[in-house]
This record gives C-alpha cells, structure tokens and sequence, in this order.
C-alpha cells in the first residue's frame, strides 16, 4: 500500500481524488493548500503527490519547487492537475511532474493515470535491494536532484555536495559556504550563511541568495538548511539546499517592471518628461543602468534621441545625435524592424558603434523596435554590465513595453493634433468669415451708393465707387482662388510635379524679381546662396514659398533695414533656407498660429499692410508636401527668422 497526499482547495474534486486513490487500494492524507500539504508531504513522505495548480498560500508550481529544495523529500514523486495553466506550459515542466492532468477529467481517466504512477511504486515495507546508508546509493540519489544539496559535519567541514551544488556554486564545495552574496550584491558574514547557522541551531527557510554565474550572469537561489541531531539533540551537523529560482525571480521582476511602466503612462500622460520617466521605470526594476529612446525624424529619415536613463553614478555614453538606419545598433535594429541581443559588445559581430564600445564598461546591450501603427516609429536601446543573453520571456516583456510606448506616443500625438484641429476650426470659421464679409460689405455698400444715385449721372461721377467695388471683387476672387490651390494641396488632390531642380537658382530669381520693390523703401537684401545646390522637388510650388517668405520680411520691415537670406547644404541630405527680417516682429502668443490659413498677426492687422493670412499657411502645405518642416522664431520689434529645412531627396 503506498501513500498519496492529495493537495486541492476545492473540496468536490479533493473528494473524488481521494476515492479514486482509495479505491486503487493506496492510504490518503488530504491537504487544502499548499502550505498544509508541504507540512504533510515532509511529515509522511508519500509515495506520490497528487497537487492542484491554483492553490492558495502555495500553488502547485511553488509547492513543487519548496518540495524539490527540502533534501529530504526532494526525490517525491509528483501529478499536477490543472485548469488554470495548459499542459503544454513550460512552468509546468520545470517542476519536474511525472504528468499533468487537465481539468476538467473523468473518474476513469483519473484512474488510470493514477494507477501507471502507483503501480511503479514498491511496497513501503518491501526490503530495499540497496542499503540507503550506501555511499552509493545516496550520490546517486542526490546527483538526481534539480536541488543542491550539502552537508557539513559539526565542525563546519563540508563533507557532501551534489552535482546540482557544484553546478550552481562554479566552484563547488567553498562557494556553499563562504561564496554567497545578499541579494543586493553584498556577501554574507559567516552567521549568515545557511549551513554555519543550521550549525548554531537554526531552521533556514527559503533564504534568497544572489551569485553570478561563469559569464557573470546574476543567478537567484532560494536555500534550506537544517541541523542533524543526535538522539540527545546535539547538533553533529547540518545539511543545505539550494534551488534555483532565477525564472521565478526574473518574473516577478519583469511583471513589475510592466507595472510601473503602466503606472507611468497612467500617471504622466501629458508630462514634457514622460519619456525620460518610461525609462527610468524600466531601467529601476530590470536594473540596467543606460537606455536611450530614438524616434524617427520623418524630415531627414534619421533616428533621433528622444528620451534617456542613466542610473546614479553612471556616465552617459558618446553616442552620435542620430543614426542612419542600419547604422549602430539602433540603426541596425531599426533596419531589422526586430529584437537584437548582443551578449557580448566587444564581439567581432556587434553592431555597436566601435567608439561607444571603448568609451564604456558595459559587457552586453540590445535594442528593440518602437511600432507607431505598421511602421517603425523608434528604437530603445538598453545596455548592461552583466551578459544578456537572448531570453524569450524578456523579449515578450519588451516587446509589449514597446508596443506601449508606442501607443503612449501615437496618443499623445492624436490628443494633440485634436485639440489644435478644434482650435483652428474654431478660428479658420472666424476668419473666413471676417475675410469674406469684408470685401463683401465694401461691395454691397458702394453697390447701393451707385444705386441710390440720380438717374442722370455720369460715368465720372460714379467710377470711384466702382473702383473701390471693382478692387474688393478682385481681392476676393484671389482670396477664393487662394483658398481653393490650399485645400487642393492639403487634401492631395494638387499632386506635386518632383523632379530635379537648383533650389539656389530659383531663391535667387525670387530675390532679384523683389528689388524694385525693396529699392522703392530703402531695403536691402543681403544673400547668402551656393552656386548651385541641386535637390529633388516641385520648382513652381516652391518658388511660391520663397516668394511669400521674402515677401512678408519686405512687407514687415522697415524702410532703411536689412533682410538676410541664406541657403546652406546640410550633410549633403538637408537644404537649409534661412530668411530673417528686422520688422515689427509677432508676438510670442501668436506665432505658433501664423501657419494657419487666414491669420495675421494683431500688429499687421492694425496697421494697413496688406495681405490675407495665406502665405505662411502655403507655404507649410508645400513644405510638408515635400517631407519637410518650416519654422519662425520672433520678437516683437526686433525681426522674425523663418527656417524651411527640405531634404534634397524625396526616396
């Protein structure tokens, strides 16, 4: 007859597993958690446990584990059922079950797995072929154990170690007890380590030791110990246990990390440093001590940083302000669109860059991609000191913390892009209706001026009238006819004729077409322009974007002022045109809404200058048709500067 502990909460199917290992002929003790059945399995050393997955205090999975590291019961054979996790799970095949059986089963199929399992099991008073006190016998049984175990005798002499110990410690005997280290790296006094304080007496239960492996990989170790008595009582020696409980730890770890990146984004949603506070969560609980954020620069088609962690103490790396993509390792990873490992950075195949590799001590790093939608939108780049080989449960983990950075990303952007949407339409109907309406009243007044007057009026009499209807119709058909090629361009459906073309020839045509009318207010126009500097774009459309810029700076400035232009090549991947004026200047309220169509400025609108708030507006459609940005800084009564950065190629 053989013994079954059966551990199982829930007490319909603890009744029926009892039956079925009855009715086999097998004596059972029943437990209702896990703690309850650890206590009956090291009290009646059973033949078999039989333990449910999902149990409260200890679950199946850690009541395998505290099983496997007590010596002596460690080689108990073991039948998981359950239905929380599928048979196919790699936790479940780290306990070392002989089987797993699914929820929910049939009494006959709970039989016969029960009865392959009891049937292999001797009889309890069957006399044992080979004496257990054999040296034999007993390595062999322990060179069996996931666990380490050893033994000292009463004078702390280590006089047994398992291979499992010898495995773990590197080097065996002296690491059992004199080579451990806290978990946060420091190393234990001698009373502290497990098997001096079994000596003195003392029951050690899952005492967490840190170590490092040959490749300097941190290990966690859950350790054991107990002291050997006489039949006096007196201590004659103690006996340890170490298990491994690295993937354990490394899930806690990682499970935490994701909550803290949550709490973050839940917490921080609109934070200018929401970024550099991500990385931070990330670099806290996985103990990195560098990670760099880079997004895509969709101007210039490089990767830049956006957001960075350094632990305390470090030294941030010399890394270049961009990369090109399949340069470095986060070029590489974004060339990729995949996860990277690179375990050892000083490998002939590493992808980090050679000077950030002299320039630090870290032994290992890795880069995942950022995903904003189907395109890659950055790069996190992290590295260690300790080496990192490639892990699948880490890799989830970054991936999905990827995957949220770049839903954090896409949704700030979406909040942002809403709420200026909201406000420009708000403004745009305000200002076409004011646009519109004027010329309108103009129109419609003078209109019934000539009609009210007398029959018998000349044509002399009445052309200034006409003159001021003929003007406003004028303007107004421009304005429409503005506003039309605007929405056009916006919605595509104005498609951009690219082909080669000398940028510099076309700002200079632009420049000499205005001198007539700088000439007439004393303005001077001082340039700055390259022979040529070729790129790929739409000449008109561009010319019109030079032509609204010079045009504003002439129109803004003051009589006896200067306007400079500048065009510059940039790395042979960026054209550069610079126009700056030393007008009235914006306020800093109204710049950001220059670019919107119809609006001006409060100063030019009280001043009589003319225009109708389409230049800029055009000129951001035309610049951004073309991939790149356009930007103006101003200072009331000092000038504004406009920058437009094209990139010279449209692949």
């Amino acid at each position: 007859m053989a013994c079954v502990v059966v551990a199982e909460d829930n007490l319909d199917h603890q009744r029926v597993i009892a039956e079925v290992v009855r009715r086999l002929g097998h004596e059972v003790v029943v437990a209702s958690d896990g703690r309850e059945a650890l206590e009956a399995v090291i009290d009646r050393r059973p033949d078999l446990l039989v333990a449910d997955v999902d149990m409260p205090h200890l679950d199946g999975l850690e009541l395998c584990h505290a099983v496997r590291a007590d010596p002596r019961v460690a080689a108990t054979p073991v039948v998981l059922i359950t239905a929380y996790l599928l048979p196919g799970d790699p936790r479940l095949a780290s306990t070392g079950a002989l089987a797993v059986i699914g929820k929910p089963f049939g009494v006959p199929e709970l039989t016969e797995a029960l009865r392959t399992h009891l049937d292999a099991v001797p009889a309890r008073m069957a006399e044992p072929s080979v004496a257990p006190s054999d040296p034999a016998f007993l390595e062999a049984l322990l060179d069996t154990l996931d666990a380490g175990v050893a033994a000292c005798d009463r004078d702390g002499r280590v006089v047994l170690v398992n291979r499992a110990m010898r495995e773990f410690t590197t080097d065996g005997v002296a690491d059992v007890s004199f080579g451990s280290l806290h978990d946060d790296g420091s190393p234990l006094r001698t009373h502290e380590r497990a098997l001096a304080r079994a000596l003195d007496g003392e029951e050690v239960k899952s005492a967490e030791v840190l170590t490092h492996d040959d490749l300097g990989r941190p290990r966690w170790y859950a350790v054991n110990a107990t002291p050997v008595r006489d039949r006096e009582g007196k201590v004659t020696g103690a006996v340890a246990a170490m298990h491994d409980v690295t993937t354990q730890y490394r899930t806690q770890q990682y499970q935490d990390c994701e909550n803290q990146v949550l709490k973050v984004i839940a917490d921080f949603p609109h934070a200018n440093d929401a970024a550099d506070r991500i990385l931070t969560a990330i670099g806290d609980t996985l103990n990195w001590p560098y990670l760099r954020l880079w997004l895509v620069d969709d101007i210039t088609d490089l990767l830049r940083p956006a957001g960075i962690y350094t632990a305390p103490g470090e030294r941030p790396l010399p890394v270049p302000v961009s990369f090109a993509r399949g340069v470095g390792l986060a070029g590489r990873c974004w060339e990729q669109a995949e996860l990277i490992w690179v375990p050892d950075l000083r490998s002939p195949d590493s992808p980090v860059l050679p000077s950030m590799v002299a320039e630090s001590s870290y032994r290992a790093a890795g880069a995942v991609p950022v995903h904003g939608g189907d395109r890659v939108v950055g790069v996190l780049t992290f590295f260690s000191y300790a080496r990192q080989e490639p892990d699948p449960a880490l890799a989830v983990l970054l991936t999905g913390l990827a995957a949220l950075i770049g839903t954090f990303l896409e949704q700030r952007r979406a909040e942002v892009l809403a709420l200026h949407l909201a406000a420009a339409t708000d403004e745009y109907i305000s200002l076409v209706g004011h646009e519109l309406r004027t010329p309108l009243t103009s129109i419609g007044a003078y209109v019934d001026l000539i009609a009210e007057s007398p029959d018998d009026a000349s044509l002399g009499e009445v052309r200034e009238l006409l003159d001021v209807v003929q003007r406003n119709n004028a303007r107004l058909r421009d304005l429409v006819e503005k506003l039309l090629d605007l929405a056009a361009l916006e919605s595509g459906h104005a498609q951009l004729m690219v082909k080669p073309i000398d940028l510099a020839e076309i700002v200079g045509a632009a420049i000499d077409a205005l001198v007539p009318s700088t000439e007439a207010r004393r303005i001077t126009i001082r340039s700055t322009l390259p022979p040529r500097l070729e790129m790929a774009g739409d000449g008109g459309r561009l010319r019109q974007v030079v032509d609204a810029l010079l045009g504003n700076a002439i129109k803004f400035s003051q009589p006896d002022s200067v306007v400079t232009v500048s065009l510059e090549d940039e790395h042979g991947e960026i054209a550069v045109l610079t126009i700056t004026d030393q007008g009235m200047g914006v306020a800093p309220s109204e710049q950001a809404r220059l670019f919107r169509r119809l609006y001006r400025g409060g100063n030019a609108r009280h001043t009589g200058i003319p225009g109708a708030g389409l230049g800029l507006a055009l000129s951001r459609v035309v610049v951004e048709r073309h991939r790149g940005s356009i930007t103006l800084a101003s200072q009331e009564q000092a000038g504004t500067k406009v920058t437009v950065r094209l990139p010279r190629s449209q692949d």
